[in-house]
């Protein structure tokens, strides 16, 4: 047996599946990646936060779509399930709040563990180490820009040859059009699930079963066609030509939000590749307007993820603050630098 199936068959029978033992010389690595990171976001004026490991396993629970579930693991000495840090913005944001008389910086950063089971016995990875950017106070369209600004300077100061695709969805239009649609919560859950594996065959039978009107249908066929950021006014033509005026007033205020958002990103962002996908789903529901995911040629998943969730602040103490922020796994960021060597 050579020394690297010798260090297979090692980690295979003493590490976990999905969690990994980083040597000396990664470690080394990784800290050096990190001190570089922490670097770039003070001088865009972030400071450091530091979240624990473990939370009730309940904050995690109010905040994911049903379906996704924590890996609970144990209980406290009250008798309330504790979980892994399952979603780590959703600990920032609850860990500011109580701190909410605390007069501190409201843009932070972190670099924390989470758990993410995939449910797959192949799957490399399930203890993930992510890099968060947030603002608490702030989510105009001014401010997310700054950030995925600071995100592209991460990145051109990372891996400058790899080049990224963002994808730009929005949370309450997507479920302003579903209202649209009006289909019932069973109905509505499925075509989310054909939505966003682009299962365009069996979206067009559910939708003949429930006699989706024409009209309606060219609205399904709008969601299912992602188009580059540029073509926006495009789409928000094509759309208003399939509403009602009644229902062209219930989506009207996000929609003009949206067509501007992206008449600044255009002038702003010229050099990173945009797509807008109103039928991009996320698993957490806390994003209340603009979400997004960075992607990377052939790789399927998305190497950060990121948008705005206004409402998250005021669930745990009542008080609005609008806030957003992003995230990328730095395992993904390893990898890719590891395949330029």
């Amino acid at each position: 047996m050579n020394q690297k199936n010798k260090t297979i068959s090692s980690e295979q029978k003493w590490i976990p599946d999905g969690f990994h033992f980083l040597g000396p010389e990664e470690s080394r690595n990784r800290r050096n990646l990190l001190q570089s990171f922490s670097e770039l976001f003070e001088r865009e004026g972030y400071s450091e936060i530091t979240l624990p490991s473990f939370d009730y396993s309940n904050s995690f629970r109010s905040q994911l779509h049903e379906g996704v579930e924590s890996l609970l693991v144990t209980k406290d000495w009250d008798g309330n399930e504790l979980s892994p840090g399952v979603d780590l913005t959703l600990q920032v944001v609850k860990g500011m709040a109580a701190r909410s008389h605390w007069e501190e910086n409201q843009n932070i950063y972190y670099f924390a563990k989470k758990i993410r089971d995939h449910k797959k016995r192949n799957a490399s990875r399930r203890e993930i180490l992510q890099i968060g950017v947030e603002s608490l106070g702030k989510s105009d369209t001014n401010h997310l820009i700054s950030q995925i600004q600071i995100l592209k300077k991460l990145w051109d100061n990372t891996i400058p040859n790899k080049t990224f695709t963002i994808v730009f969805g929005h949370s309450s239009f997507f479920l302003s059009l579903l209202d649209i649609l009006g289909w019932n919560e069973e109905q509505t859950k499925v075509l989310r699930q054909f939505l966003y594996t682009k299962n365009i065959p069996e979206l067009v039978s559910l939708a003949a079963r429930t006699n989706t009107s024409a009209s309606h249908m060219k609205i399904i066929q709008l969601l299912l066609k992602p188009i580059p950021a540029n073509e926006m006014v495009g789409f928000k033509k094509d759309l208003e030509s399939n509403l009602s005026k009644e229902e062209l007033n219930l989506v009207k205020n996000e929609l003009d939000s949206i067509t501007s958002f992206f008449e600044v990103w255009n002038k702003q962002m010229l050099g990173v590749s945009c797509i807008w996908d109103p039928s991009l789903v996320r698993d957490l529901s806390y994003y209340t307007g603009f979400m997004f995911q960075g992607y990377v040629e052939h790789d399927p998943e998305p190497v950060f993820a990121g948008g705005v969730y206004n409402d998250l602040y005021a669930s745990f103490t009542g008080i609005q603050k609008d806030a957003c922020g992003f995230a990328l796994h730095l395992d993904s960021i390893e990898v890719l630098l590891n395949k330029e060597k």
